[in-house]
């Protein structure tokens, strides 16, 4: 009876732990997996096909081009916001007066620094 007890117990805390560890890894920079993101993109895309009455031999290409608009957008986006941290950071290093040979080190942790901020800041 005491070891069935123990045996309880144990599966009990790799069933939180397991739950703990699934709820953690979730998050990204956007909140979201990319699964995730996926997953968002086709229902509303799906939706969007239902709204604008598109044929539902049509749908399936175009819930295809309308995700891959939304995931370019979000690149976009992305590469915006890097392009803005890089002028940024090398700004700033002229402005500190850094060394040319230095300077790509600098703007490397800079960028780094920026997007941990981004990370935390989303979370």
């Amino acid at each position: 009876m005491r070891y069935v007890v123990f045996l309880l117990a144990g599966i009990f805390t790799l069933v939180l732990s397991f739950d703990a560890v699934a709820q953690t890894s979730l998050t990204s920079s956007s909140g979201l997996s990319g699964r995730a993101l996926r997953k968002q993109d086709r229902q509303v895309c799906t939706a969007a096909s239902v709204q604008k009455s598109i044929a539902r031999r049509n749908r399936a290409e175009f819930v295809k081009t309308c995700m891959a608009n939304r995931q370019g957008e979000r690149r976009a986006a992305a590469r915006a916001l890097r392009k803005q941290d890089r002028q940024t950071c090398t700004a700033e290093s002229v402005q500190k007066n850094i060394a040319r040979r230095n300077r790509a080190e600098f703007v490397q942790k800079c960028m780094a620094v920026r997007q941990g901020e981004r990370r935390s800041a989303g979370r």
